[in-house]
């Protein structure tokens, strides 16, 4: 069962402890966080044992929230102030809909018609206020009824898979499932992500039972402690085995070097468990001050940083990523020269980029444009070209990915000016792998500029400086690099090919998608050949239907076929439902050439199947193409 979410009544009172603890921490200048403040108001200890563990959970949230929020302590002081005057009240919170984005705009609304304070009615003043209340209501409020869904489909699959029997014969609770499964469900709307991540939290909570078991040899202190936490775990208790192992660390600083390290490291394991990734992030700060024998070194914390960048990346799982966007938060903090700076911000910018391309939204890319802008404060062109130009790739990357979620073309334009500034320092005579890659990524916006465009000078100007990539990103040089340069040619070449009336633009793309899969082996990198097949076959079947015959779409089914035994409903579910819908396009164009009824029968089924993933993702966008595909169809039959 799902935990009972307390009422707006409830939220309502807990916001007043926090706010007051909040003051207490800000305006009183105390280095205490409002988690601590919080613990010593009589005002906490007169609310219920439920909405006590709410108001730790929001004064948790609202802690990290202003410690990773660059702002000066002014803007801060006038938010807690702000939030002190116009606190949401629990009629705030029912109107909202008990919704941490809706609760916020009202708000925000509310203070522009009543407040009377200058410093309050400002838009920066506004848009602080608005994300500060966010990251406070965000941990307790109820989830949506996507995420239901999605909680429920998580249990679902822990239970068929057989990792419930393995986690119940390690002493876990099913309350402890639950509460991983209810906290992953919350950070994200990706299935496979989900899945992804979930699996890997249940392998780090059987690696604390088993862990706590083990006698430490340290003494009847740590093993007492490290039996508390793990007897927490088990029951799903991960924010009080996390708040006991910090207890235990903060009586054990002076002692012993290897007792401190293994608290350490079980305390990062159990924020893993419990999703904290800012708690992770500080603990594994501590281990390597506590390995340097001091403080450690700017360098050190970045092989740290780039190490969880690296594993979230190439894994797919979301926690590492986030502990390394806290990482290098707390390495921007560290910082003490210029460049120091300029590089936390830079490898902020990428991680929060990563983030930014799996989730739906735009958030995290939006962060990662201002950090981007932020290091190139630090990294001026006079002094640090070739950084400055690095620095002016990242940015297009961002500004390029946000540019593709939204509808207009003007974060595109703005990519576009990055990349160019990139290439007036990185040139092909001094970088040219640098200069090769830029091009590259150039082409891609050009590209979804041309897309977006009625004529095809874009997309003329993406085949060309694709090309142009191709002269230094050669085959024997670079050749993963070479063959992705490969397949975007293709999607270009693609892109012209279906808006002219010959087939030579789509048979070059043919060419391009096949040369870019003999350096992406299916053995080696599995997904990149699943979408380079998938991407084939929507070529060879957009030839097929502009021929005589049937001999193309044929190829174009092995394509996709091909691609669907790596691109898995499991794995990568909404990349399974985009060429489940290809294929249902694919058998609606063999009916029209042959009229045999059985192409519509497979070609309803692939596009039903689609739809189903669609929609349970929310992904309407897919969802309208499946539709169309299914009115064709319906068409067809009725003539």
């Amino acid at each position: 069962m799902v935990e009972k979410v307390l009422h707006a009544g409830n939220v309502s009172a807990c916001v007043g402890a926090v706010v007051t603890a909040a003051e207490t921490s800000v305006f009183g200048g105390a280095t205490l966080m409002i988690g601590a403040a919080l613990s010593g108001l009589a005002l906490f200890r007169g609310l219920k044992p439920a909405e006590q563990s709410v108001a730790q959970d929001m004064a948790r949230a609202l802690d990290q929230y202003l410690a990773r929020a660059h702002l000066t302590p002014d803007r801060k002081r006038i938010m807690v102030q702000m939030l002190s005057n116009y606190p949401p009240t629990h009629t705030d919170l029912a109107r909202g809909n008990m919704l941490a984005e809706t609760i916020a705009d009202h708000m925000r609304g509310h203070i522009t018609t009543h407040a009377t304070d200058p410093a309050h009615c400002g838009q920066t003043a506004l848009d602080d206020y608005a994300a500060m209340l966010r990251a406070l209501l965000a941990p307790v409020l109820t989830p949506s009824d996507a995420t239901q869904a999605m909680l429920t489909e998580l249990l679902a699959r822990t239970d068929k898979s057989g990792q419930s029997d393995r986690l119940r014969d390690e002493g876990i609770t099913e309350n402890a499932i639950i509460r991983l499964a209810q906290r992953i469900a919350r950070e994200t709307d990706d299935l496979g992500q989900a899945w992804l991540d979930l699996q890997n939290a249940m392998d780090i909570a059987v690696r604390v039972q088993q862990e706590g078991r083990i006698p430490s040899n340290h003494g009847d202190f740590v093993d007492e402690v490290l039996a508390r936490a793990t007897r927490l775990s088990a029951t799903g208790d991960y924010t009080a085995a996390s708040s006991a192992i910090a207890e235990a660390l903060a009586e054990e600083e002076a002692q012993h070097l290897a007792r401190t390290a293994r608290l350490l490291h079980s305390g990062i394991e159990i924020a893993m468990l419990e999703g904290n990734s800012a708690r992770a992030a500080t603990l594994l700060i501590q281990k390597a001050d506590l390995e340097a024998g001091g403080r450690a070194g700017f360098d050190d914390l970045r092989a740290l940083q780039d190490s969880h960048h690296v594993e979230g990346r190439d894994k797919g799982t979301a926690l590492p990523l986030r502990i390394a966007i806290d990482l290098a938060h707390a390495l921007h903090t560290r910082a003490s020269t210029a460049d120091e700076r300029g590089t936390a911000l830079n490898d902020l910018g990428v991680s929060l980029l990563t983030v930014g391309e799996r989730e739906s939204g735009t958030e995290r890319l939006q962060e990662a444009v201002i950090a981007n802008r932020a290091a190139l404060e630090e990294f001026p062109r006079d002094r640090v070209p070739l950084a400055w130009a690095g620095t002016q790739t990242n940015l297009g990357n961002a500004l390029r990915t946000l540019g593709e979620r939204e509808s207009g073309i003007e974060r595109l334009g703005e990519a576009v000016i990055a990349y160019c500034n990139a290439l007036e320092e990185w040139t092909r005579d001094h970088v040219p792998l640098q200069w090769a890659m830029t091009h590259m990524n150039l082409g891609a916006a050009l590209q979804t500029l041309g897309e977006r465009e009625s004529g095809t000078a874009r997309l003329e100007e993406a085949v060309n400086v694709y090309r142009r990539a191709l002269e230094d990103y050669t085959r024997d040089r670079v050749p993963l690099q070479w063959a992705a340069t490969q397949m975007n040619l293709g999607t270009a070449l693609q892109a012209l090919g279906e808006r002219e009336s010959g087939t030579e633009r789509l048979e070059e793309a043919v060419i391009a998608y096949r040369d870019a899969l003999e350096e992406f082996p299916r053995d080696r990198v599995p997904l990149d050949w699943a979408m380079t097949q998938m991407n084939l076959g929507t070529a060879l079947a957009t030839l097929g239907e502009r021929e005589s015959g049937t001999e193309r779409l044929d190829e174009a089914v092995i394509a996709y076929r091909d691609a669907l035994e790596e691109w898995t409903r499991d794995r990568v579910p909404l990349q399974w439902a985009i060429t489940k819908a290809n294929l249902a396009e694919l058998e609606r164009a063999f009916f029209d050439k042959t009229g045999d009824a059985a192409h519509l029968d497979r070609a309803e089924d692939h596009a039903r199947a689609a739809l189903k993933v669609f929609d349970a993702a929310g992904a309407s966008h897919h969802a309208a193409y499946a539709d169309t595909i299914l009115a064709k169809i319906a068409a067809r039959r009725g003539g």
